[in-house]
């Protein structure tokens, strides 16, 4: 991604940001649908209390908690408009088309203030992308594979993956394209 087309998505971020909120930057929107995705730690606009032991029991189980959240439900994510990318590594039985708002966009709604996050899957794996890996590539926060919404047990609820030229991955970029992700921890 240029730098101009970074300065873009910021932009529209920002933009984006007080739609949801109403028109108010400072706080984001509650969810109304079920959350599927919460982006915790450095950010500025909240709609989620501090985390605690009780209602938070399954992050805290994998070690993370937060002061300030982010909490997302499908419909707050599908204001961020759809971008779609078809990727493929080895030994996939196929190529897969992802759908969903760019990850920096969603990043941005959430004031995000920091230079790395942490994606973290269902299962606890972990994936660490720095700012700059943000701005080098076109990263999508994926909703639906193939025209299907992503599920539980499946790669849900939320797929995080980037462009590569001809779609054809690498066994590097694929280990950078976690999937069931449910918490970032932005740093």
């Amino acid at each position: 991604m240029t730098i101009s087309k970074t300065l873009k998505a910021v932009a529209l971020a920002v933009g984006i940001s007080a739609l949801i909120s109403g028109g108010a930057v400072a706080e984001l929107a509650k969810p109304t649908g079920a959350v599927i995705l919460t982006i915790g730690g450095a950010v500025k606009y909240t709609n989620l209390p501090p985390s605690n032991k009780f209602d938070d029991r399954f992050l805290n189980t994998q070690g993370y908690s937060f002061e300030k959240a982010a909490a997302f439900d499908i419909a707050m994510l599908k204001k961020f408009g759809t971008v779609t990318t078809t990727i493929k590594a080895e030994p996939w039985p196929r190529a897969v088309t992802l759908e969903g708002p760019r990850l920096i966009d969603v990043l941005m709604a959430a004031g995000w203030t920091g230079n790395k996050i942490t994606t973290v899957s269902l299962d606890g794996f972990a994936v660490e992308i720095t700012a700059a890996d943000l701005a080098a590539h076109d990263w999508i926060l994926a909703l639906k594979a193939d025209g299907v919404p992503l599920r539980i047990g499946g790669h849900g609820p939320v797929w995080i993956a980037y462009s590569v030229p001809g779609g054809a991955g690498r066994a590097e970029d694929e280990g950078r394209w976690p999937w069931a992700v449910y918490y970032i921890s932005a740093e």
